[in-house]
């Protein structure tokens, strides 16, 4: 069976079965609905994904776009729709799926996710907290990772690779994004999706436009980035004092590595600020891709899984057949004594 490491979050879904090369895509889902004209039936589909359904979001009224997992949970099943995709993304059957959930999520909806990918996609699953992923990418071993999702944000403490303890808050970049998203309303008068936020923090090139009152509107990165830090200057600090919360107590050893990961860490000067917070804790970790890292690391542990998994019958046949050499040569040393 092929591994493979799963992160779906909720903005993106990220997916690899080489640990090295990650597929990217939004974490929407939009049935298909009839169409008034339809000029070539090849296009018709009973449902869309990531950029392709985003696309009919932005350019379309009257349809309902699915984000499956809202501030953590899984709301409904068409979160088998995005694993599905990111399975024939790779052109993998059958596959050792490595995937993560909130540190807090519950023992009902790990084994509800677990048992739906495994019935739905043929699949066996090593099921995670969300932030080993990064950890296990980095091969650290004992630490502390701060991830930083669009819904929610965990905290994972490991010593070890056994887990200690962890949190989830429910302030992830969304809360951020809710803010930011106000604020340019009532700046520019157009509404913007999270992945056109994104794009216009972490590219100074990119630029949104829209049509309102038959008048061309855009927003450019250098008109709302002040605004920006601002907003994410006190979004930080909530989401730093509560991981110093979880971290009271523990010893220096385990918070020598202070991982920072997850798309909100990608942000323009979150790492920054996260470092002034923690300077008398320790130096905080980025990975050098934060929002594939979990992916990343998912692969690695979804491949040593599917190690053990097929090593153990190997294992047991060479224990057989070392015994049945052993009981050969003795049957041979009684017949020459003979």
């Amino acid at each position: 069976m092929k591994p493979v490491g799963l992160d779906i979050g909720t903005n993106y879904t990220k997916t690899t079965d080489d640990g090295k090369e990650v597929i990217l895509f939004p974490s929407v889902v939009v049935f298909g609905e009839e169409k008034d004209w339809s000029l070539m039936k090849k296009t018709q589909k009973d449902v869309y994904i990531g950029e392709e359904a985003l696309d009919i979001v932005q350019n379309m009224e009257n349809v309902e776009m699915l984000r499956p997992l809202h501030e953590g949970r899984l709301m409904h099943k068409s979160y088998l729709e995005l694993a599905r995709y990111a399975l024939s993304s790779l052109n993998v059957n059958e596959p050792v799926i490595g995937t993560g959930l909130p540190v807090k999520s519950s023992r009902q909806e790990r084994e509800e996710l677990t048992k739906n990918l495994e019935t739905e996609l043929k699949a066996k699953v090593l099921l995670l907290p969300q932030p080993v992923g990064t950890l296990a990418h980095l091969g650290i071993e004992t630490g502390v990772c701060i991830d930083i999702g669009y819904g929610t944000t965990d905290v994972v403490v490991i010593s070890h690779m056994e887990y200690l303890k962890g949190d989830t808050m429910l302030m992830g970049v969304d809360r951020l994004y809710e803010n930011f998203e106000v604020t340019i309303r009532n700046k520019v008068g157009i509404s913007l999706t999270p992945e056109e936020m994104t794009n216009l923090l972490t590219n100074e090139q990119y630029e949104v436009g829209r049509i309102r009152g038959g008048k061309r509107i855009s927003v450019a990165h250098n008109s709302i980035i002040d605004d920006y830090n601002s907003l994410m200057v006190s979004w930080v600090e909530r989401i730093s004092n509560r991981a110093k919360m979880l971290m009271e107590g523990l010893s220096t050893t385990i918070v020598d590595k202070i991982v920072l990961t997850g798309g909100g860490s990608a942000l323009p000067h979150v790492y920054e600020e996260f470092q002034k917070r923690f300077e008398d804790v320790g130096k905080i970790i980025v990975p050098d891709d934060p929002i594939r890292a979990n992916a990343k690391g998912y692969y690695v542990l979804a491949k040593l899984y599917a190690e053990e998994s097929e090593g153990k019958p190997a294992e047991k046949k060479e224990e057989k057949s070392k015994e049945s050499e052993k009981k050969e040569t003795k049957a041979e040393k009684g017949k020459g004594k003979k």
